[in-house]
């Protein structure tokens, strides 16, 4: 009888503890490390792109972060950075906002402005996938410009600051 227990335990029990930690583990390697948040989709004036404003948290930073990508209508969000824009903080605190303007009959321009100072880690002022499509940034603190200056990256101790 002893035997019996010790081979239904060697047999069945292991296996099945070894596979429910298996299972367990592969489930949290899928979980993704950053979430995208769509706070805002708006249409060009001309129907064949969207802006999608959104918000990314990642579980490595402690902050979150306001994005803006530049999409075709019918694409949707990756599950990446935004492909025109990026500050620190969240969209809604920062008064983001977002606003199409058809220049002519091929070009159109989308606004950014915020009343709200921001830590801004990149701001094109051109969709990389297709220069027909420009940007244009009103951010407190830096005035109307084509494109704002990120933010400066911290430098180490003792080392010397990059001149631009």
């Amino acid at each position: 009888m002893q035997q019996i227990v010790r081979d239904a335990l060697l047999f069945v029990v292991a296996p099945l503890a070894i596979l429910g930690g298996m299972t367990a583990w592969m489930l949290a390697a899928a979980k993704p490390d950053c979430v995208n948040t769509v706070q805002q989709e708006l249409l060009s004036p001309d129907q064949r792109f969207k802006a999608v404003l959104f918000q990314r948290s990642c579980a490595a930073e402690p902050a979150v972060s306001s994005h803006i990508s530049i999409l075709v209508a019918s694409g949707i969000l990756p599950d990446g950075a935004g492909n025109l824009f990026a500050a620190v903080g969240a969209a809604e605190p920062a008064g983001l906002q977002v606003q199409w303007q058809q220049q002519d009959a091929n070009q159109l321009q989308l606004t950014v402005s915020s009343k709200a100072q921001l830590q801004v880690l990149f701001a094109d002022p051109v969709w990389s996938v297709n220069q027909q499509v420009t940007a244009s940034y009103q951010l407190a603190g830096t005035g109307p410009a084509t494109s704002a200056e990120p933010a400066e990256t911290p430098q180490p101790a003792g080392s010397a600051t990059p001149t631009k």
